[in-house]
């Protein structure tokens, strides 16, 4: 996967600001984590520069909010001051699933 064209799809999309504030290096570590990540659930021919734009995102957004922590360390459901949360256990965005799997009708006439 050419980093440049996951790269260049990110400066098209809006919402990127977690992904803006990044120094050069870690843009590259980020693109390349989600590319590693989505290649061990799926075959390198479905992985689109879209796709890992969309996981990089994703994966950002888990961080800075902090449910990807909870999810890699197992936590499913937790609740605070009345307030309950229930996780999914994918740390594949599900917008990328869907994408992947041939079930996002984005782009296409119907």
């Amino acid at each position: 996967m050419d980093l440049s064209n996951v790269r260049e799809y990110l400066s098209k999309m809006p919402l990127t600001g977690l992904y803006d504030a990044l120094s050069e290096e870690d843009k590259d570590k980020w693109v390349f984590g989600a590319y590693e990540l989505l290649s061990t659930h799926y075959r390198p021919n479905q992985i689109t520069a879209r796709a890992v734009a969309l996981q990089v995102l994703y994966m950002l957004e888990g961080e800075e909010e902090e449910y990807a922590k909870l999810r890699r360390h197992g936590v499913t459901a937790f609740s605070t001051n009345r307030v309950s949360a229930s996780l999914n256990g994918s740390a594949i965005s599900p917008e990328v699933e869907s994408l992947i799997r041939g079930k996002a009708r984005v782009g296409r006439l119907i």
